[in-house]
């Protein structure tokens, strides 16, 4: 026979119960501790108590961190059994004591509820808690949740490329978690609710091919990884990727938003059971492949649809990672289907865009183990921007096509400006195949003869003139010599990203910009007359209003003495603004104000620097009279009027030099004592040019 108080002890043991899904639990606790930093606490065997659980930590769960890189892990439920003087939980950090907060237990018809949390730091830490009752001098362990971590969520989704596995993906930390089960058959087989375990993140395809339980995707656990090991913040990462899918098949059942039969509804009910929907941080999407049939004249739709879906059900979420496909399978139309892609950030700003192209360890459809790793490099460049605010940030996106357009009158040359990131180079050809044979005008290849990099234009060198319209880069899947997936060469940027493809982008017809420009030379300049003394060519360089403020153009015309202006003009460079960058003899160089001047193709913008300082950048002009002078005198022209330029000067002065010369400061044809004045005027206050 079983003695008694073992017999009572089992029936307890039998009745515990322990659900945080509010359901009433009996807990029973037998265990002592032996707190580091504390006295000791005396637990009393054999007690019982009926409680329910509102909130509760679970072991191995992940919190996402607030504004202050902590989380509140709550405690709350409902005791109904009477005798106990309060409630309070340890905290352990890394199995050391850490804190204790107690709460005081008030009844009311036996029954007594508890609520209190404590706050626990985003760090490479596990916290453990130990939650008690007391009475009196006794306290009674109820629970123990071991191994919490607190850090940033993200999910994953799209078709194969978003959850791929590999038996190299052996990486386990404890700071990289996952929740739930991607399930079996591609994730296609409808998802148990009882699958709700929390558990280290996995990659190795041991349970299920493209799936399993805490399969984050083999790119998806290496960026957790680089965040740990640069960030040192854990990461969690639940991935819902169904291989070999349309967008359509992603989208939300309205009706039943958790649908477990749906892809969009496996994933969203374990975001919800993990309690962090309101806490994912981004989402990175992977997919396309299989939309490049004709289904892709409804993607921008359905994106829009699913965008609005995340919008609601993960509204803490600050970006969307989105990557744009490459040449692969057979779909007629993945070339419009890229096309839409890579407009889809100029509707949603909150979306990052990752060209694929030139990826190496591609076979066509899917990458290498080693390709993976490669891809999540580029991927965390853009995330340690925009997440964790990285200053590495030249060259991180890839090169997006800004404007085409013929560049001369006989349009035998097509000029394209890229946005984000230049083009660093024209490649060599590579597995047989030219890249100007993967330009299409009017969707018609072998019209480019050859193609050159120049500052931040790629130039395409037509066989003859063109009427062309449109230009696509990159074919729609094949080579054109032989039934392979194209895999380059492409157009990178310095950092090996390639550049984003496009289809049927517009051509604009060559259609120059004329700049009308009036300016006063400071030595020229009759304050009488308001007039020059005479003649001098000037040269205007248009400038990128942006970092590193290239040169996107230059035009030279000669100053009428009477008018004071100029006609430039431009034909190498789209409609948008720039600044004028004036130079000269002796003139030093001077920029128009910021932010700059918008010219227009085939228009005429008129612009004056004489009617205020403010016209030039850092207001870098002198009055004289009622005009505003650029500044003479910058004879080496090395950005600086000084005693070198002094000297010079004053040494052609010395000889009463005739003719026309950069020391002839005033135009008279002859450098003399008025020209010195200047020079040392302007070298004793040390003029420099002014540029951003």
């Amino acid at each position: 026979m079983i003695p008694k108080k073992y017999f009572l002890q089992l029936i307890a043991l039998l009745i515990f119960i322990t659900n945080i899904n509010s359901e009433v639990g009996l807990c029973f606790s037998n265990q002592s501790v032996n707190s580091s930093g504390i006295s000791n606490i005396n637990e009393t065997s054999g007690i019982t108590a009926v409680i329910t659980y509102y909130q509760l930590p679970r072991t191995l769960q992940f919190f996402a961190r607030d504004n202050q890189d902590s989380a509140s892990v709550t405690f709350s439920g409902k005791l109904y059994t009477s005798g106990y003087d309060s409630v309070f939980a340890e905290v352990y950090r890394n199995n050391v004591y850490h804190k204790r907060k107690s709460v005081k237990l008030n009844y009311s018809g036996g029954v007594s509820s508890f609520t209190f949390s404590q706050k626990i730091h985003s760090e490479l830490s596990e916290y453990k808690f130990k939650l008690y009752l007391k009475s009196g001098s006794s306290n009674s362990h109820i629970y123990t949740a071991d191994s919490v971590v607190c850090g940033d969520a993200f999910i994953i989704c799209g078709q194969s490329n978003s959850h791929p596995t590999d038996v190299q993906a052996t990486y386990k930390n404890e700071f990289c978690r996952s929740f739930g089960v991607q399930t079996s058959n591609y994730n296609s087989t409808a998802y148990n609710p009882a699958d709700t375990n929390w558990g280290y993140s996995k990659a190795d395809g041991s349970v299920y091919y493209w799936s399993g339980p805490n399969n984050v995707g083999v790119w998806g656990l290496q960026l957790q990884r680089l965040i740990k090991e640069s960030y040192g913040i854990p990461t969690c990462i639940i991935n819902g990727g169904r291989a070999s899918t349309t967008i359509e098949m992603h989208l939300r059942n309205d009706v039943d938003q958790t649908d477990l039969n749906s892809i969009y509804g496996k994933l969203l009910y374990r975001v919800n059971k993990s309690g962090l929907a309101g806490n994912i941080k981004a989402v990175f999407w992977y997919q396309g492949e299989s939309d490049g049939g004709l289904s892709w004249m409804n993607y921008y739709n359905n994106f829009s649809d699913l965008y609005y879906s995340w919008k609601e059900n993960y509204p803490g979420f600050k970006k969307i990672f989105l990557f744009q496909t490459r040449p692969c399978c057979s779909e007629p139309y993945a070339s419009q289907l890229r096309e839409v892609q890579r407009c889809l950030p100029k509707a949603y700003p909150d979306i990052r865009l990752m060209s694929t192209a030139g990826f190496p360890n591609y076979d066509g459809c899917h990458y290498s183990y080693n390709g993976y790793i490669n891809l999540t490099d580029y991927v965390l460049n853009l995330v340690e921007k925009d997440l964790y605010n990285s200053s590495d940030t030249t060259d991180i996106l890839p090169p997006d096509i800004k404007a085409a357009w013929f560049s001369n009158a006989q349009k035998n040359e097509i000029f394209l400006l890229f946005n984000n990131s230049k083009i660093s180079y024209w490649p060599a050809d590579t597995l047989g195949q030219s890249m100007k044979d993967y330009f299409y005008l009017d969707g018609a290849t072998g019209v480019v003869s050859s193609g050159s990099v120049s500052g931040d234009t790629l130039k395409l060198r037509l066989y003859s003139s063109s009427n062309a319209t449109k230009i696509t880069y990159l074919p729609t899947v094949w080579t054109h010599v032989d039934s392979l997936v194209y895999e380059g060469p492409f157009l990178k940027n310095p950092k090996k990203i390639g550049a984003l493809s496009f289809h049927n982008f517009p051509v604009s017809a060559y259609s120059p910009s004329t700049v009308n420009v009036t300016m006063a030379i400071e030595g020229y300049l009759n304050t009488v007359t308001n007039k020059h003394y005479g003649k001098d060519t000037v040269k205007i360089y248009l400038r990128n209003n942006y970092y590193p403020y290239l040169k996107r153009d230059s035009s030279a015309a000669v100053i009428d003495s009477n008018t004071l202006s100029g006609k430039f003009t431009f034909g190498n460079a789209p409609s948008g603004t720039y600044f004028l960058a004036l130079t000269g003899k002796s003139l030093i160089e001077t920029w128009s104000r910021n932010p700059g001047v918008t010219i227009t193709n085939g228009a005429v913008t008129n612009f004056n620097f004489t009617t205020s300082a403010s016209q030039a950048y850092g207001n870098n002009m002198i009055l004289k009279g009622s005009k505003y002078c650029v500044y003479s005198s910058d004879i080496n022209q090395d950005g600086i009027v000084d005693c070198m330029d002094n000297a010079i000067v004053s040494n052609f002065a010395f000889e009463l030099f005739e003719g026309y010369s950069s020391a002839d400061l005033n135009g008279d044809r002859i450098v003399d004592a008025d020209d010195v004045i200047i020079a040392e005027r302007n070298s004793y206050i040390y003029i420099t040019k002014i540029t951003p």
